[in-house]
């Protein structure tokens, strides 16, 4: 079997490449590359995982990513989703092929946008439906046709800037080498696959080859976050789509599905996490 890559080549000679991606077929691991990403997610929901932070995506919502951005896309198949399928376009910039086209005065606006990311941004699904379509398109043209539709996208997310969200943890800019960089990934696939197990820490460092000591330490250098403590993340994460997606009876199953042996812990661990308690996490959401 071949290694994961970290730094993952985005195959293409011109200034962009697209990708679809469907159920079953994302690419669920930790990496990053040098262009900068703009995904659409045309269908279902799941969890995105951007630099440190874990959090949802759902239909219709638009991700900017800053070229070398570590991230991943998953759908927690592992963990009794709803089994919507999930339908992801990506388009990969290569900001340095651009270049040429930024210094036209048309583009003045839309290099300033690209190139001057100060993180990797979200726009939520109702505002940016108008969006939507241009990645329909990009995955059905071809030639001409096709860059216009490019270049219309890329001009209609100068216009929705302001819309964007800010996916920067607050934490200082965090550098992976290729070979800690897939460490890390390892991590991630091995935490989204186990959300339903007992995870110990023990077993975790053992796939990085590390002893608990050493990988504690690895971990928290590495995502300014403890193990444990990005676990309980992800596994309420995952619990909040349950409940608002009404994927389960109670708020006790949710805590089970996602690892936690009892309500009490989850509830505490939940309100750690998200300031307020499950029932009014709920009663938010009008559930």
């Amino acid at each position: 079997m071949e290694p994961i890559q970290f730094t993952v080549p985005v195959y293409g000679e011109g200034v962009f490449a697209t990708l679809e991606n469907r159920a079953g077929k994302l690419y669920d691991y930790y990496h990053r590359h040098s262009e900068l990403q703009v995904t659409c997610v045309l269908q279902g929901n799941g969890t995105i995982v951007v630099g440190n932070i874990a959090q949802s995506f759902q239909q219709g919502d638009i991700f900017v990513l800053r070229p070398n951005e570590p991230h991943m896309f998953t759908e927690y198949e592992e963990c009794g989703s709803s089994g919507e399928i999930v339908h992801l376009v990506h388009v990969f910039v290569h900001l340095e092929r651009m270049e040429k086209l930024f210094v036209i005065p048309e583009f003045d606006q839309v290099g300033s946008y690209l190139i001057g990311l100060d993180a990797s941004k979200k726009v939520q699904a109702d505002r940016a439906q108008s969006l939507q379509s241009y990645f329909r398109a990009l995955s059905e043209k071809n030639g001409i046709p096709k860059f216009i539709e490019f270049i219309s996208l890329l001009h209609a997310l100068t216009q929705h800037a302001r819309d964007a969200e800010s996916l920067y943890s607050g934490a200082r800019k965090i550098s992976y080498s290729d070979k800690d960089g897939a460490r890390i990934s390892a991590v991630y696939k091995y935490t989204f696959d186990h959300l339903q197990d007992d995870v110990a820490i023990a077993d975790v460092a053992s796939l990085v080859h590390m002893t608990p000591s050493s990988f504690c330490k690895f971990f928290k250098k590495h995502t300014t976050k403890t193990y444990v403590g990005f676990l309980n993340e992800v596994r309420i994460e995952k619990a909040c789509q349950l409940l608002v997606n009404r994927s389960t009876e109670s708020i006790a199953e949710a805590a089970f599905q996602v690892g936690f042996k009892n309500t009490v812990h989850f509830n505490r661990v939940f309100k750690q996490i998200m300031r307020l308690s499950p029932r009014h996490y709920l009663q938010q959401y009008g559930i």
